[in-house]
Parts: C-alpha cells; structure tokens; sequence
C-alpha cells in the first residue's frame, strides 16, 4: 500500500467517513443500578384497551441488578426510542399478560429483578432504543440501550 493510500485511509476513519464496527449496548449503568435489556416482543393487547387502530404496542423485557453496597434508590422513566424519530413514554400498570415493570424500590445490593415496560406507539414505527431518563444532581440524564439484534418478532409468551 502506498503511502497516499494509507493517508488517505487515515483521513476517512478520522473524518467519521469509515468508522469501526460498533455492537450495540445491551446494558447501561443508571446511578445505582445496571439495566439490561432482554427482549422486545408484541404483547397481547389487553381487554378494553383502545387503540383505535392506528396504535400497537411494544414491551421492552429488562433485568435491573443493584451494583452499590447500599439499598438502591434509583428510579428513572422508560422511554422508548422509534423510527421514524419519535419518542414514548412506557407505562408500568400489569394487565395479567406477563407484562410487569421490575421492582426498583429499595433493592438490596447485588440484588437483579426482571420485568418489561410496555409502550404504546404509533403503527409504522419500529423500535430503536431504551432511554432510561432520570435526575441526578438536578441535571437529567439519558443513558439509553440500543435494541437492535435483540427485537423479536413473537407475540407474548
């Protein structure tokens, strides 16, 4: 390879033109706890839930463990990250379809609990990213897990 070649290399990877392979984050760190994203599955819609058509949801499965040597009393809010560019608010009420956010208050350290938050999103989206949104400090924070090679096509288990 001649030395114009290889500046010329140089200068794409610099320049952001050819970048490394990147794997996508599969856990993040929020203040006191470790989140890890497990899945994302369709669940079943539930009774009386109205959609109205132009809607769908999406579950995001995680494990939350505790990585302090104190009771955690990190809280944060699931967002969900779509293309097109949109955002959404999770919510964390069962319906008796497996769907239940894990159980954050007052973790004991080393302590893992499992759950999913479900997402109510428009038809035509797909989902791209857990956002964790939560205060520290009186400064939001945003740590976010990519779920691409994780998204499932199934329906609830």
């Amino acid at each position: 390879m001649s030395l114009a070649n290889i500046a010329f290399t140089l200068a794409l990877v610099f320049s952001g033109q050819v970048s490394p392979a990147r794997k996508p984050a599969r856990s993040v760190r929020v203040g006191d706890l470790l989140v890890t994203a497990t899945r994302v599955w369709v669940p079943q819609v539930p009774a009386g839930a109205d959609l109205s058509g132009r809607f769908h949801q999406f579950a995001v499965g995680v494990t939350v463990k505790n990585m302090s040597e104190r009771i955690s009393h990190t809280r944060f809010v699931p967002i969900l990250k779509v293309k097109p560019d949109e955002e959404y608010i999770g919510y964390m009420k069962g319906s008796g379809d497996g769907v239940k956010a894990p159980e954050l208050y007052q973790l004991l350290p080393g302590e893992e609990s499992t759950g999913a938050y479900r997402f109510v999103v428009r038809n035509g989206t797909t989902p791209v990213a857990l956002i964790l949104s939560y205060f520290s400090a009186g400064k939001e924070h945003r740590p976010s897990i990519e779920l691409a090679g994780i998204v499932e096509t199934e329906t609830s288990r």
